[in-house]
């Protein structure tokens, strides 16, 4: 019975889930530039789009880009105040 359950809890883990809520690297990739010009303005990416900050959350590579993104347009800001 427990390796069952240790294969169901692994099996979920690793199947997709249809919700159209969900979004994978590629959609996240889409929108990230614009997405983080937002945030780097003061936008918060959970009210923008909830299933990219999801995304975000749970993907490290996604993520490390978009953060290197919004700090590049923030020391852009800095640097030049009035873009």
């Amino acid at each position: 019975m427990e390796h069952e359950h240790l294969h169901k809890l692994v099996e979920s883990i690793f199947t997709v889930h249809s919700d159209e809520n969900e979004i994978d690297c590629e959609g996240c990739g889409c929108q990230i530039d614009r997405l983080a010009e937002m945030v780097a303005k003061g936008a918060d990416l959970r009210e923008l789009l909830p299933a990219v900050e999801a995304h975000l959350r749970c993907c490290a590579d996604c993520r490390e880009e978009f953060e290197a993104l919004v700090a590049i347009i923030r020391s852009q800001d800095v640097a030049d105040p009035l873009a």
